[in-house]
């Protein structure tokens, strides 16, 4: 290593270990299949799981522990530029890799939905529980019968995978959505260090805020999320229309909707800013048109190539019948329910429907206003406030959703994002979901607690040891001290 990336030497390895053992934890805590015949993945008794999931929680907190620190290299400018935090990324990323999936299940709907299409059938009309098989044993049972959520792009990148692993072989599938998150990751890391130079914010805060983020390792990389591709295509997009390459960032920006719809945000903020920068009514006009026609163009094109259909924009609202406790809309449909309820005004299901439809108003409301403010915010900045309330005000809400404004936000304002409270809210959110992705029982909350509390305990005891000592100037030797001076 280098002298400049010398300064993050301890920082790296200290990230590097929490990856480690937050990989390790995995396969007794994580996502683990049923009765596959990969007989990799299996599922151990009880108390080897709560083994797990006290190894996972050290991990994280040595992980974010990490993280932190190295957020206030950044800031102070001692962190030795681009390079070391990019060979930080790749040695906290890779020993995540080989594991079972952390955080969530969704994955294996990815593939149930992939092995579908890839028998022919409508995955925007039929749920996983049609194609039978260990697949379709793996997914979630809330999402048995349920259609895709996902847009074609995505559906066509889970058939591929299943096309090369086979329907019996779970493990291998599951390995190959991670490796497509790893590719999508490697192409946000491309652009964000691109939109970070042209934007003057420093490419390497925006790699530590867009890439390094511990909600990335653990849910687009532990996870396999097909945000990780989603967010990649965005970024790109985002760049392209930056250079001045419209018609290459539409068709960017328009696959990275077919992956997840709310990427059209961006699309508009970037549509906006270009139309913006026109001189005089009418030139505005054509290029207004010109993007909606190569956007239109590129929909359809692509559409007909995942060769999917149209059903996809029938079940974008799939995913809010799950009432999350991160969707504030949702915990004020509670309350409301309750109070409701309590008061004889009405009934909880009226009053949980009211709450949700006024948060997603305020969640458009918030796309307009911020689309209409991309002139003057710039494309970036305007997408990451737009999807933050988005994703705030939501009827459903993920820890990983925040990634859909903290990456384009990272790009041109990183330093927001290195503030405390900022960073708090993205450890909070990394912390709240357990590595397999269900509710904690008393014993996993208890390993939890064990197993994150030892590792805090182990870092404040090392920042402590490696914090320098002041030296009184009555024990420097003379000749040290007139030299100071």
């Amino acid at each position: 290593m280098s002298a400049a990336g010398s300064t993050v030497r301890a920082e790296v390895l200290l990230g590097t270990l929490g990856s480690a053992l937050l990989g390790v934890g995995g396969w007794g805590s994580g996502a683990l299949p049923r009765g596959v015949p990969d007989g990799v993945w299996g599922r151990p008794g009880e108390p080897l799981q709560c083994v797990g999931v006290a190894v996972s929680y050290a991990g994280l907190v040595l992980l974010i522990a990490a993280w932190w620190r190295l957020g206030r290299r950044v800031a102070d400018g001692t962190a030795g530029g681009w390079r070391p935090l990019r060979r930080a990324l790749w040695c906290w990323v890779l020993p995540l890799v080989p594991g079972p999936l952390l955080g969530s299940s969704d994955a294996y709907s990815y593939l149930a939905q992939g092995a579908l299409a890839g028998r022919g059938r409508d995955v925007y009309a039929l749920g996983p529980a049609a194609l039978g098989g260990p697949l379709a044993a793996n997914v979630p049972g809330m999402w048995h019968d349920t259609p895709a959520p996902y847009g074609p792009l995505s559906v066509a990148a889970a058939r591929a995978v299943v096309a090369v692993t086979g329907e019996q072989h779970v493990v291998a599938a599951a390995l190959g959505l991670r490796l497509l998150a790893v590719a999508g990751l490697a192409l946000l890391v491309w652009a964000l260090r691109r939109l970070a130079e042209a934007a003057g914010s420093g490419a390497a805060g925006a790699l530590w805020a867009g890439a390094l983020n511990p909600l990335v390792l653990l849910h687009l990389v532990g996870g396999a999320h097909n945000e990780a591709l989603m967010l990649g295509l965005m970024a790109a997009g985002l760049l392209a229309f930056r250079r001045g390459r419209r018609c290459v960032g539409t068709v960017v920006l328009i696959a990275a909707v077919l992956v997840k719809a709310p990427a059209v945000v961006a699309l508009l903020c970037a549509a906006a800013v270009s139309v913006a920068g026109c001189d005089g009514g009418w030139r505005r006009v054509r290029r207004t048109a010109g993007i909606a026609a190569v956007a239109a163009t590129a929909l359809v094109a692509g559409v007909f190539g995942c060769g999917q259909g149209w059903g996809w924009l029938w079940t974008l609202r799939t995913p809010a019948e799950v009432h999350t406790l991160l969707s504030l809309s949702t915990d004020a449909g509670h309350l409301l329910g309750w109070a409701a309820q309590g008061l004889g005004w009405g009934t909880a299901a009226g009053a949980m429907t009211a709450a949700r439809l006024a948060g997603l108003l305020v969640g458009l409301g918030a796309v307009g206003y911020w689309v209409r403010c991309a002139p003057r915010a710039g494309a970036e900045r305007a997408t990451g406030a737009a999807l933050l309330v988005l994703v705030a005000a939501a009827p459903v809400a993920q820890p990983w959703y925040a990634l859909w404004a903290v990456v384009p936000l990272a790009a041109v304002s990183w330093r927001r994002l290195a503030g405390r409270g900022a960073r708090a809210v993205v450890v909070g959110l990394t912390l709240v979901v357990m590595p397999s992705g269900q509710g904690p029982t008393w014993a996993s909350g208890a390993a939890a607690v064990v197993g994150g509390g030892v590792a805090l305990a182990a870092v404040l005891w090392w920042a402590s040891k490696a914090r320098p000592v002041p030296v009184p100037d009555a024990v420097v030797p003379r000749a040290a001290a007139t030299t100071r001076r």
